[in-house]
């Protein structure tokens, strides 16, 4: 399947979120003419590795969304451990972005 190629400038939304106690910036970039989700950008405060693991597992889910898949095919795909109260949450920051990519998308 052929990428799907974006135009230079399209809308967008931030949203900020957590993962243990990590502050992250989700931006997701939607197609102009279907307004679906096609690329996910996400910050962080903590540096090193952490960061480079959320950009690229954004560039990951970015490409993935250009070949078709759906925000919340990739969310449902992401591992999901109980919290403290018996309820799922995501298991990792990759989770969390995938999950506000869906959200957003909906």
């Amino acid at each position: 399947m052929t990428r799907k190629q974006l135009p230079n400038r399209r809308p967008n939304v931030t949203v900020e979120t957590h993962w243990q106690g990590h502050a992250i910036s989700v931006t997701v970039g939607f197609h102009p003419k279907h307004g679906t989700a096609m690329e996910v950008f996400a910050d962080t405060q903590s540096g090193g590795q952490m960061q480079c693991a959320v950009r690229d597992g954004c560039i990951l889910a970015s490409v993935a969304l250009q070949h078709g898949a759906t925000p919340a095919e990739l969310a449902k795909s992401m591992s999901r451990v109980p919290d403290y109260t018996g309820t799922e949450r995501a298991a990792s920051p990759l989770g969390v972005i995938a999950q506000v990519v869906a959200e957003v998308d909906a």
